[in-house]
Formats: structure tokens, sequence, C-alpha cells
């Protein structure tokens, strides 16, 4: 342990307990009860559902009789279980950047593979609002993004998009409220528009997947600018059940 580890003890990602001694990353206890998703899993956005029989969830079933699916096919690690909630709060709210590290190296230990197989030619995370960026400090999607990109060995395109206006936070929101808050809450900016005019399939980074109304938004943009295939990756999401 160095003179900086004693003064600034490293701090579980998870639960915020301050690592003992051996504990490299993440404390030996959120590391055994870490909510990974399992199967069966949905096989539009990977979320968790009840039976092996179910081929999509609930939502991307209805998306798909609708002909919504804007989204090609998603992943995500852990199930957004009450620790988890309180881990990507931290990440977001608390000035946990240094949690990134050990988030992208999970991701890619776990789903890289999975990931790497949808041959997409470009990572973009979703944006945040500059205010939302300017009080942060960093946005969290853009981090996932870069650790990302560089195990995919792809470009990270994070001025793509854009957030055109504020929104209020999705948290609380119905599933029609959530899709009415982001309706022109995304744009692709003029330098991004040039970036992706040769490129057809990409990798959408955030955070957080529950009912997929932001990365829908965004995947609708990038359509409209030609995108053909839009993919996503996730730390968390929640259930089917």
């Amino acid at each position: 342990m160095d003179f900086v580890d004693i003064l600034f003890p490293r701090k579980c990602p998870v639960c915020g307990m301050v690592l003992k001694r051996g504990e490299r990353q993440i404390c030996i206890s959120c590391c055994r009860n870490l909510p990974l998703v399992k199967e069966p899993r949905c096989m539009r956005c990977g979320k968790p559902v009840s039976l092996v029989e179910e081929t999509y969830c609930f939502d991307c079933e209805k998306k798909k009789q609708e002909g919504q699916n804007v989204l090609m096919k998603g992943t995500a690690l852990w199930v957004y279980d009450t620790h988890m909630k309180q881990a990507m709060a931290n990440f977001k709210y608390e000035g946990c950047l240094e949690d990134g590290s050990f988030y992208v190296e999970e991701l890619c230990k776990n789903r890289g593979d999975e990931i790497a197989n949808w041959s997409v030619e470009a990572v973009i995370p979703v944006p945040l609002h500059w205010r939302k960026r300017w009080f942060r400090g960093y946005n969290q999607a853009e981090v996932l993004a870069e650790g990302l990109g560089e195990y995919l060995q792809l470009p990270v395109l994070g001025n793509v998009l854009k957030r055109s206006r504020y929104t209020i936070p999705q948290k609380g929101l119905a599933p029609k409220q959530r899709a009415q808050n982001l309706t022109g809450a995304f744009a692709v900016t003029k330098k991004g528009r040039e970036r992706v005019s040769d490129i057809h399939r990409v990798l959408l980074v955030d955070d957080i997947y529950t009912t997929g109304a932001t990365l829908e938004a965004c995947a609708e943009v990038l359509r409209a600018e030609g995108v053909q295939e839009i993919f996503f990756a996730c730390l968390c999401i929640g259930r089917d059940f």
C-alpha cells in the first residue's frame, strides 16, 4: 500500500466500503454477489426473462409487433437491482469516475466477445446535456465507450450525438412518458453527419437500460443519417419479471 492509498483509500464501487488488503477493485462480498445477467435472456435487448421458451421480453415483443425495432440487438452485464442502483448513482452523481475502469474491465471480460461478433465500425456514447456534463464533470457513458473502443480497437465518436434540449430525469416516468420526454431531445451534430456518412454499423453505449427509450431516441436520429444497424451495450438492465 502506497502513501496515496493511505490518504485516499480505495473503495468498492458497489457498496462504497474501503477495500481491504488483497482486494483489488471490488470487495470480496460484492464480487460474490454481483447480479450478473444470465440466461434466459431476451434475444433483442438482453433483458432476463422468466422462461427459456420466451424469445423476447414483453417490451421487445410489443415493439416487434408494432414495427418499432430501431435497435438491432443489445447486451448488458448486471441486473439493475438495489445494489447496482446505488453503484450507478455513485458513478454518475458522486464523482466516482475511477470506478469506470472496473466497470469497463468487467464489461469487456464478460460481454466483449459477444459485442465483437456484431462487427460494428464505431462506438458512440449516449450524450449528456451540457448542463449535466458541466455539473458532473464527465459523461459516464463516454467513460464506458472509451474503454470499449480501446478493447475493440474501434474509433469512439463522442461528438456525433448531442442533447438538443434539456430533459427531466427518466426515473419514475411511465414508458409513454419516457418516450414523450425524449422527443426531439437528440440530434446529430454537423461534424457528426460527416463522421457517420460512411458508417453502417455502430455500437451505442450507456450505463443503464430500462425501457430502452433513450437508446431508441439516439438510434432514430442515427438511422435518419443513414446508419443502418445500431447495437448497444450497457452496464445494467432491468428484469422482465
